[in-house]
């Protein structure tokens, strides 16, 4: 017996030396706020489908990471947990669940707190903490129907993405429970100054919810919007939020951590996988961004004028012009793929000396160049302000296509039938075929012109077609 507890006595000496092994070994994590975190090492999960968040993915339209991290949200909700970890005061006081039906509860997050990818195959903690590096806490909102349309309106008032709206679309919202469409055809209706990016809707009209969690949504009805504490206290365009918590007492914050609840929810509902139903980058069709603002973009232009404006490609020369004839100079082509292609990461030494750091098209370049897609015009320059023509637009679409698997296997036995196809230049001659064959360049009157300035309309007809298919 005495032997027995001696082994015992060292079996708990042992684990609890291991015990701090782990603590001293464990990863930290800073938080945006200088909060030092310390990350749970053993959590492992596993995504099938890289899940979109970085370069301001979920800023521009709805996302797969978008639609899981709310998705986990309002789950911690409809499952009673959120309410189990109300602060003791709120269930001392009689606050001790959701207080509507399941069918009413939504989650709203904005999507300037979705910073990073979550790629596909193993992660863990860490990777949580890059998408989200606040100390979040999760947070219930009380409001009417009414209010909740406001909330999104609000929202989406920098809606299409574009550079100089960069900003105010952080606190565009991905959603669980419920869709909506924003008609960008309608300007945003900017009323009072709200911090330095936002502004107060005068009125409605840009955003219209189709439905909640499958049923009719109404104006008067009372529903419980599942966010973050910061959006509770009225951050970025939530003026709506802060209003309605104020005006009803059991909207409240918990004690839930953001970051522990979009865990539990992929431990316990989806049992650690990340499946198929986060396939789509773009999400399951939550968020309907549509409408054609521009005057001057004709009826078969305007599907790859809506599409390039809403997806960041570009945006118009103005509020309400395209200016389709436009041409384009070689860095905004370039430019035009790698934002279509989702503006991956430069990588490389910058041999350029015309391309200055800091300049809208220097990653695009960089990444274009260390991909074969283009090469400078010397090893020293790249002339971004070079007008690019029709082969060359068509070369560099081709070349990513090839990248992607894609294009003629080997010899092609496609038979390019133009009357100037003896213009077309030898590097491009497959590349204009198979853009040809491949429905992404018509031919008009029987000729390519492969040497006339390729404008505005053309490439981005290309990449739609492409890209959006």
């Amino acid at each position: 017996m005495k032997s027995l507890r001696k082994f015992a006595s060292l079996l708990l000496v042992l684990c609890l030396v291991l015990g701090m092994a782990h603590a001293a070994f464990a990863s930290t994590f800073t938080d945006a706020h200088g909060n030092v975190i310390e990350l749970d090492d053993t959590l492992e999960a596993y995504s099938e489908y890289t899940l979109k968040g970085a370069n301001g993915a979920a800023k521009k339209s709805e996302t797969n990471l978008g639609d899981l991290w709310t998705d986990a949200l309002r789950w911690y909700a409809v499952s009673g947990k959120m309410a189990a970890d109300f602060d003791e005061d709120d269930i001392k006081a009689g606050n001790d669940k959701i207080d509507v039906d399941a069918d009413h509860i939504v989650a709203l997050w904005n999507a300037g707190n979705l910073k990073e990818d979550i790629p596909a195959g193993k992660f863990g903690a860490a990777e949580l903490a890059k998408v989200l590096p606040y100390p979040n806490k999760v947070a219930v909102v009380y409001m009417t129907g009414a209010q909740l349309v406001e909330a999104l309106e609000a929202a989406s008032q920098g809606i299409p993405f574009r550079d100089s709206t960069a900003d105010s679309t952080n606190a565009f919202m991905q959603v669980s429970g419920l869709k909506y469409t924003v008609d960008i055809s309608k300007p945003y209706d900017a009323g009072e100054a709200y911090g330095k990016s936002w502004f107060r809707a005068a009125s409605l009209g840009r955003v219209t919810i189709n439905e909640v969690n499958g049923k009719p949504f109404s104006e008067t009805d009372i529903y419980a919007v599942i966010t973050s504490n910061a959006n509770f206290n009225g951050m970025d365009s939530s003026y709506i939020f802060k209003e309605a918590a104020a005006a009803n007492e059991k909207s409240t914050i918990s004690t839930g951590v953001v970051r522990d609840v979009v865990w539990m929810y992929i431990d316990e509902e989806l049992e650690n996988v990340v499946g198929r139903a986060y396939a789509s980058v773009n999400g399951e069709g939550r968020i309907t961004i549509c409408g054609n603002p521009f005057t001057d973009v004709d009826a078969k232009l305007a599907p790859a004028a809506e599409w390039a404006v809403v997806n960041g490609i570009t945006e118009g020369t103005s509020a309400t012009k395209f200016s389709p004839e436009k041409t384009l100079t070689r860095a905004q082509a370039v430019t035009f793929l790698w934002r279509a292609a989702g503006s991956p990461k430069a990588e490389g030494e910058n041999p350029f000396e015309d391309v200055a750091e800091g300049a809208y098209y220097y990653d695009a370049v960089l990444w274009a160049v260390s991909n074969g897609i283009t090469q400078g015009t010397t090893a020293t320059t790249f002339r971004p302000e070079l007008t690019i023509n029709r082969e060359m637009a068509m070369t560099f679409l081709y070349r990513y296509i090839k990248l992607q698997g894609g294009g003629f296997e080997g010899l092609y036995s496609f038979k390019l039938e133009a009357e100037d196809v003896d213009q077309i230049s030898e590097y491009a001659l497959e590349p204009i075929s198979y853009a040809v064959m491949d429905g992404l360049f018509d031919i008009a009157d029987g000729k390519i012109d492969p040497r006339a300035d390729s404008p505005r309309s053309e490439i981005v007809t290309m990449l739609f077609r492409y890209f959006a298919r």
